[in-house]
């Protein structure tokens, strides 16, 4: 399940690059950015009682690299995962995207999922998404 919501966010993510937003949004989210290229998972947590819970990014195996998604010009994203089983190895998920306003739907292996772009920035992307009825958050990193 945890991959699955991941590749979401991932997928999510890469709608923000259509995003635009005007002198007169009050939203936190920003499209000065572009949101194509590397992001690493840096944190991921839940929205409990109104409040942001959120802890650091856990990579399975760290000494063989950051477990990112890659957001793709042309609707496309990746989302690579690192474990080791005897010797460095990835996982390597794709999937396609849409967007409308600050709602990105993607779709890996079949399944749509949708989540909102809270923060696009030159460094930072946060999204915000539902997983069996709990608002989630995942924070990425530029790499």
């Amino acid at each position: 399940m945890k991959k699955i919501t991941l590749l979401f966010v991932s997928a999510l993510a890469l709608g923000m690059v259509f995003t635009s937003c005007n002198k007169d949004d009050d939203s936190s989210s920003s499209s000065s950015a572009s949101i194509e290229g590397k992001w690493k998972y840096s944190k991921e947590g839940a929205i409990v009682s109104g409040q942001e819970v959120l802890t650091d990014y856990l990579n399975e195996a760290p000494q063989c690299g950051n477990d990112y998604i890659e957001i793709l010009a042309g609707g496309t994203a990746k989302d690579v995962y690192y474990y080791n089983d005897g010797g460095c190895l990835s996982d390597v998920g794709t999937g396609t995207w849409s967007k409308s306003g600050n709602i990105m739907t993607v779709t890996f292996d079949g399944v749509a999922e949708n989540a909102e772009i809270l923060t696009l920035d030159s460094t930072t992307l946060k999204v915000k998404y539902t997983d069996n009825g709990m608002e989630m958050v995942n924070v990425y990193t530029r790499m």
